[in-house]
């Protein structure tokens, strides 16, 4: 199956991303519409089937969809987004081993939820790509965690030898929503898509116990945390990140400890030369500005 993106969706994503581009206090206000296309729609559906996965909370699957006829199946999931009746599902949670040892929660969406999230990502990504630091590789387009590896030993080998190694604790599941939001809103002032955003982030997660029992938890009560397992999420991860990011460029942190970082997901490296050693200053330092940057308004950056 050739799994290429259409020339039509194409066009439009650099469309977007050029506007952004060249604008950067440019701010986008109709692209609910564009999500609910017939053809990014019917792209998004094939992409979450190439990624397959289990089901979610529905225990729909893809021959499911398949045997009831794909094309009425993603019709009505067209139609409930441009009347807007679509509403997410619960999603799913499970628990995976990692590898060195312990579990991580793994949220699940349903199939439906993974495709409209999907179509999302394609109208949205570019956009927010415009304005991701250059120093992260995580969960980006032509971008990989060889790319980010390939960097650091690059700047080892230019002297920078000193390193701190960063590793941000429970990172997914303590992103706060209205910071995030805000962080969205800085480039999407369309009402639908932040009205969109929010409802994934206010799911409800299902969890069931060894027994089978079923136990809902988040919904509108949760503050914080996106699910990792959707779609949408890694997009979502970056964009809160990219403010730290930002904020380290632009207060000229590289500069004041001869510094660089290099970012993949929740992880990232600072390597220095001769600025990390003594009692961890640099490391201290960075907290505090870390803290700085997700005090911040997303307007600030």
């Amino acid at each position: 199956m050739n799994l290429e993106t259409p020339s039509k969706i194409r066009t439009l994503q650099r469309k977007l991303y050029r506007k952004a581009k060249d604008e950067p206090e440019y701010r986008f206000y109709l692209l609910y519409d564009k999500i609910y296309r017939e053809d990014i729609l019917a792209h998004a559906y094939e992409l979450a089937k190439a990624n397959k996965g289990a089901p979610g909370v529905d225990g729909q699957n893809f021959e499911g969809i398949e045997a009831q006829g794909r094309e009425k199946w993603l019709m009505e999931l067209r139609n409930e987004l441009r009347t807007k009746k679509y509403k997410p599902q619960p999603v799913r949670r499970v628990m995976i081993p990692k590898p060195g040892g312990g579990e991580r929660p793994l949220g699940i969406p349903s199939i439906r939820d993974r495709v409209v999230q999907t179509a999302a990502k394609l109208v949205l990504e570019p956009v927010f790509e415009a304005d991701l630091e250059p120093c992260a590789y995580g969960y980006r387009p032509k971008r990989s965690a060889q790319d980010a590896i390939r960097k650091v030993h690059q700047l080892l080998c230019a002297g920078y030898t000193e390193v701190v190694d960063v590793d941000l604790s429970k990172y997914f599941d303590t992103i706060p929503y209205c910071q995030l939001i805000h962080s969205v809103a800085r480039r999407i002032v369309d009402r639908d898509v932040l009205h969109l955003v929010k409802m994934w982030l206010k799911a409800p997660v299902e969890e069931r116990d060894e027994k089978g029992n079923r136990r809902m938890t988040g919904g509108r009560k949760s503050s914080c945390g996106t699910p990792q397992g959707g779609v949408a999420s890694p997009l979502l991860a970056n964009l809160y990140l990219n403010r730290f990011l930002k904020y380290w460029r632009i207060a000229g942190r590289g500069n004041a400890f001869q510094a660089e970082v290099v970012n993949y997901a929740d992880d990232f490296v600072i390597l220095s030369r001769r600025h990390a050693a003594g009692d961890d200053a640099l490391g201290a330092d960075l907290e505090r500005e870390e803290d700085q940057a997700s005090g911040r308004s997303a307007g600030e950056f």
